[in-house]
């Protein structure tokens, strides 16, 4: 897969990032827990410098709850906050809330010994684009402050939301890495629905993922086509299959694969095959960050 996905408005919310971080005094990385790995930007370290940094597992109910928990163990045993949410219903967000509240309180406590004036807490709040964290947002600040949107990139500049008196939230566009070439990750960040649909070809992700879906989801796979055996079958047969139980037929009675694709890759986003994690927690490739 290889295709311009990464644009002119991701490069320039880097170096928005890099010139506020100045003013602030924590951030928050977002990360999709179907892919805890892959959508962390590696540049991410070097970019927020030494700022104490909270990492977020978001759209928890879509991933296996196994492996969301051992990725929470692989990151916390690496000296991070980290904390795994749902934040369409809100699961999780008070314990981000109180984590956040205790570091305000310290980092705070440290301004007044420097006899600095008193000031809201700043908060940046980063992530790969589409991963949740306008949601995250909206529902600390308990109102519809930032915008959100099932499309990647709907944030296209910053943003900055008041949390009572106490805290402020510059919500950032999505930013992926420009370094990420490997065709697996480029896979997984267009099926999760990080790309735009415009970026990919849509059949060749829903193929791979049929197959991802073969080996982790089977009996919801086969429950939610009516598939039957599928077990010796590759993704492009698999695809037709669906396409052949869902009516998507072209001229002449010809299955159109393209409509098949689109049906998989948004019932996977909305997580009709259970909860499947992408990254397995045993892939140690995770650019481990202190």
């Amino acid at each position: 897969m290889k295709f311009p996905w990464f644009p002119g408005h991701m490069a320039r919310a880097k170096q928005t990032m890099k010139q506020h971080l100045s003013g602030i005094d924590l951030v928050i990385e977002v990360l999709d827990a179907r892919i805890p790995r892959t959508s962390r930007n590696p540049d991410i370290r070097g970019i927020t410098e030494m700022r104490p940094r909270v990492v977020v597992l978001a759209k928890q109910d879509l991933a296996d709850p196994k492996e969301t928990e051992a990725w929470l163990k692989i990151l916390r045993a690496d000296g991070l906050a980290c904390y795994a949410i749902n934040a369409e219903t809100g699961e999780g967000v008070e314990d981000v809330v109180s984590g956040i509240s205790r570091l305000a309180s310290e980092i705070m406590l440290k301004l007044q010994d420097r006899r600095r004036r008193p000031r809201p807490f700043r908060v940046m709040v980063i992530g790969i684009p589409n991963v949740g964290k306008s949601s995250l947002i909206n529902r600390i600040a308990g109102r519809r402050s930032a915008k959100t949107g099932a499309k990647p990139g709907i944030t296209r500049g910053k943003q900055w939301i008041r949390v009572g008196r106490a805290i402020e939230l510059l919500d950032m566009p999505g930013v992926l890495s420009p370094r990420m070439d490997d065709p697996e990750d480029l896979f997984k960040l267009a099926a999760t629905g990080a790309l735009t649909e415009e970026s990919f070809d849509a059949v060749q992700v829903a193929e791979g993922l049929l197959e991802t879906l073969r080996g982790r989801a089977y009996h919801a796979l086969t429950a939610r086509f009516k598939l039957g055996d599928i077990q010796d079958r590759d993704g492009h047969t698999i695809l037709r299959l669906i396409g052949e139980k869902r009516g998507c037929l072209g001229s002449g009675g010809t299955i159109d694969v393209s409509r098949a694709a689109v049906i998989v890759l948004s019932e996977f986003r909305k997580g009709l095959f259970g909860r499947v994690t992408l990254d397995p927690a045993v892939d140690d490739r995770l650019e481990a960050e202190s």
